[in-house]
């Protein structure tokens, strides 16, 4: 028998703790109370993994309401990514994927997904110094760009530049992204970039 499919609480804790605290309206902390994340009180040790979707559900429907889903969840990944940078684990993987830069990092990524639940799976091809095709066999969310959103982040912290990626072969649980990114630029070019000459084209909520 398959153990049950638990996310973690420092997972629920970077997300709708740190990073959506001063986002989420009475409404919508009624609404997460009801479906079983009480942000009054201590986190649970562990929730299901279905639990976590639907809790993903209320914040993209309360936090980003009119936004098209695809986008919402782009962004609870992205804010999911920065907050869990900041706990005491992810500012240790943060330390050293700057150090290692985005395609080492990525190359461990399990370790960092595994940290925050019991199930997930990774998978990586090569493509080439700054592509490759990362296998997840859960994107945690009903949406793929969940994942998206947070990969493409990661790579960003980590030294990334002009992050693109992409969700591909999405059957409703594992996924296929396609990750690809530029070196850092120089001085120069990220001058121009703050100028507003160039820019970061990934997908706005």
């Amino acid at each position: 028998m398959n153990p049950e499919k638990l996310v973690f609480a420092q997972t629920v804790d970077a997300l709708f703790v740190r990073a959506l605290e001063n986002r989420l309206t009475p409404a919508c902390r009624e609404h997460l109370k009801r479906a079983g994340l009480d942000l009054d009180r201590k986190l649970e040790r562990t929730y299901s993994l279905e639990q976590w979707r639907e809790f993903l559900r209320i914040a993209a429907g309360h936090v980003y309401g009119g936004v098209p889903a695809e986008a919402a969840y782009y962004s609870l990944g992205e804010r999911f990514m920065d907050a869990y940078f900041g706990t005491f684990f992810g500012r240790a993987l943060l330390g050293v994927g700057r150090l290692a830069g985005p395609r080492r990092m990525l190359l461990r990524a399990d370790l960092g997904f595994r940290a925050g639940n019991n199930f997930s799976e990774v998978k990586i091809v090569e493509r080439g110094a700054t592509s490759l095709e990362l296998w997840m066999n859960d994107v945690l969310a009903d949406q793929p760009t969940f994942a998206a959103g947070l990969l493409a982040r990661a790579v960003q912290l980590c030294g990334g530049w002009r992050v693109v990626a992409l969700p591909e072969e999405f059957d409703g649980t594992a996924a296929t992204f396609h990750l690809r990114w530029s070196e850092a630029p120089s001085e120069s070019a990220l001058s121009a970039t703050e100028d507003g000459s160039a820019g970061d084209a990934r997908p706005q909520a």
